[in-house]
């Protein structure tokens, strides 16, 4: 097999042929053609013997290059940036108003080519990745200063790093009469998304050298998936204290950027047998996977052996915001808590004390096929053992709390690594979610979550109640989404949606009962423009005063907004495996019908607590059903598998029908 470098390298040079060539005839700007040129080398990589040869080919294959071209002069705009490729940019040496006019002229040949192939197919798929790739650009940019999460990031980076990729993949597929471009098109999407992973991964490392200053995008406050891993959501440290975040392991397992590159290892593994799967006699895309595994493993070893990485004199920072707890206290706590885990093994084990706390979700979990029931039920266990970690320990100061909670983490990084963490629902969930190559992120995010709680604060808007409801909730869906083998960025944030929309809706039920425990979680700017105050929301759960005249009119603004994210997640469950569907429609409904109790109970959830019975849960789950069928052919008649659904989702519905 001829290897993959030399594949490139001939296919490049060709294509700067056929460039001269398409240039002088259609009279547009010639590009420079820089570099690895990795989208037409992966086009070629996906086409048969003969079809990349052509003129259609290389025509498409040039677009999308050209595109790209564009889009690097306008990054040095928006990055002002004085520097490409090592030589002085284009803004840097004729100004802005120059790099716009050409790359505007690069924008507008590259459709031309696109035209020029002759194939209707490649121009739709074309002309949905240019706009695709300016939206989600535009998206990170109105993002700036806030974290993100997962399944935001994900899809963003799908758009502006992912769509030219699936364009480039799928063009020889859309040269083909009859073929299928949906598959190859969202494999490429995949391989963009981790193209950018690994150039974000690369950007916190000093060491790298990626022609540009280390750590530009957190200057720049362009939030990245690394920093997940440390527990990070601001944009507040200098850079010694980032890299000492990043890069330094505490004494507790991995750095984080050390998990950050198992994620990036378990991405490419799946890329690659995808790729392989769909294209058994390439070579171009499993050395380029291998090249950048390596050239990350190889940076990272560099910056976690620095002197400078270690931590200063004051001690090591928790995940979790809590400072000073030593090594044997950790140990006492893991001790702890193993014990409280054994009680509730010899209570029954934790499908019983899944049946026991999670009584909205079990009566939708009756819908799981008998072992994915199991899987479900171990994850909801996980959350509500974490947060009785919490709950069931009065009398402990947060610092305490705090360490309690760092134990679990630990535990759970034991059993996600195929160690016997002591505690057999770790030992059962965390390791399946390592064997289908889930990261551990979301178990950990969700203890980040419950830590909020340690010493609670107040939520100034809906923005920041959402990164809360992020951690303690959309996590969960978002974690058996993976699990169960969907890891499209479009479904994932139908899955985050989800998340958020319960959380508010547990949050509305239980304002009251928060208030009496010294909580408030409702968002304050939404208090004050309905001119109530926390005093009188404390007047009327403690003493039951009456609700402020203003409060009705609060819960509908923020039902509305929950309603708003049920709908959202629901447009995206045709787009589960099969066995999934029903029970999340289910849930989904029968969560929302809390809304309802909420309204017959005139608003009052300060004295009053909003349930539903099992008759009226019964109704609800029929009308989950209803509208699933309803979603159903929505999809259908849709766009389809192309922008919803990845090669692996693909795989895991069929084998699940």
């Amino acid at each position: 097999m001829t290897s993959g470098a030399a594949v490139s390298g001939l296919f490049r040079e060709q294509l700067r042929e056929a460039a001269d060539e398409l240039v002088e005839e259609l009279g547009i700007p010639s590009p420079r053609l820089e570099g690895k040129l990795l989208r037409p080398v992966l086009a070629r990589a996906a086409a048969p013997d003969g079809l990349w040869e052509g003129r259609p080919f290389l025509a498409g294959a040039l677009a999308v290059q050209v595109v790209h071209e564009a889009s690097l002069l306008h990054d040095d705009i928006l990055d002002a940036s004085e520097t490409r490729r090592g030589k002085p940019s284009i803004m840097a040496r004729k100004g802005i108003g120059a790099a716009l006019v050409e790359g505007d002229h690069l924008l507008t040949a590259a459709y031309r080519l696109a035209h020029a192939t002759g194939s209707d197919a490649f121009l739709g798929l074309f002309i949905r990745a240019v706009e695709r790739t300016v939206a989600g650009e535009r998206r990170q940019c109105g993002a700036m200063g806030r974290s993100l999460s997962e399944a935001e990031y994900q899809e963003i980076i799908a758009a502006k790093s992912g769509e030219l990729f699936g364009c480039a993949v799928a063009l020889p597929a859309c040269l083909t009469p009859g073929a299928d471009i949906h598959r190859p098109f969202a494999l490429g999407v995949q391989i963009g998304q981790l193209y950018q992973m690994v150039d974000d991964f690369l950007d916190l490392c000093p060491g790298a050298d990626l022609g540009k200053r280390p750590f530009q995008d957190y200057r720049q406050r362009k939030w990245t998936w690394p920093l997940a891993e440390a527990g990070l959501d601001d944009f507040e440290r200098d850079e010694e204290e980032l890299a000492r975040l990043l890069f330094h392991s505490g004494g507790s397992g991995p750095s984080p950027m050390r998990s950050a590159l198992r994620r990036l290892e378990l991405k490419v593994a799946r890329v690659q047998s995808e790729w392989v799967a769909e294209f058994p006699t390439d070579s171009v895309l499993p050395e380029l996977l291998d090249r950048w595994t390596r050239i990350a493993n190889a940076t990272l070893v560099r910056e976690e052996a620095s002197d400078r990485r270690s931590p200063g004199a004051g001690g090591r920072e928790a995940d979790f915001g809590v400072v000073g707890f030593s090594e044997p206290d950790v140990e006492a706590a893991i001790r702890s808590v193993r014990a409280q885990a054994r009680a509730l093994s010899e209570e029954g084990g934790w499908l019983t004390y899944f049946a026991r706390h999670s009584r909205s979700f079990r009566f939708s979990a009756r819908l799981f096929p008998a072992e994915e029931g199991r899987l479900v039920a171990g994850v909801y266990a996980f959350c509500r053992f974490t947060d009785d970690l919490v709950d069931d320990a009065p009398g402990l100061s947060p610092t305490e709390l705090g360490c309690r909670l760092e134990a679990w983490r630990r535990l759970v990084r034991q059993a996600y690594a195929a160690a016997d963490s002591g505690v057999v629902l770790l030992d059962e969930i965390l390791g399946e979610t390592a064997r289908r190559d889930v990261p551990s992120l979301y178990a950990e995010e969700l203890i980040r979550g419950v830590a909020m709680d340690l010493e609670p604060g107040e939520f100034t808007d809906l923005t920041s109640l959402r990164r809360y409801s992020y951690r303690v909730a959309s996590v969960v869906g978002l974690w058996l989404t993976e699990l169960f083998g969907t890891t499209t960025p479009r479904v994932l944030s139908r899955a985050e949606a989800m998340g958020h929309a319960m959380q508010l809706t547990n949050i509305l039920r239980d304002v009251g009962e928060d208030l009496r425990r010294g909580r408030l979680y409702l968002p304050l700017d939404h208090l004050e423009r309905h001119g109530i105050t926390r005093q009188e929301l404390e007047a009327a759960a403690m003493d039951r005063h009456p609700l402020p005249s203003g409060y009705p009119d609060l819960m509908e603004e923020l039902m509305e907004v929950a309603e708003a994210d049920y709908a959202a997640a629901a447009e995206a469950i045709p787009a589960l495996p099969i066995f999934f569907q029903r029970p999340v429609a289910v849930a989904g409904r029968v969560y929302q019908g809390i809304h309802g109790e909420i309204r017959k109970n005139g608003y009052d959830n300060l004295s009053l607590r909003a349930y539903t019975s099992f008759s009226r849960k019964v109704v609800l789950g029929g009308r989950g059903l209803w509208d699933l069928r309803s979603a159903r052919r929505r999809y259908a008649s849709s766009e389809g598998g192309l922008a919803a659904f990845s090669s692996s989702a693909l795989r895991t519905a069929s084998r699940t029908r």
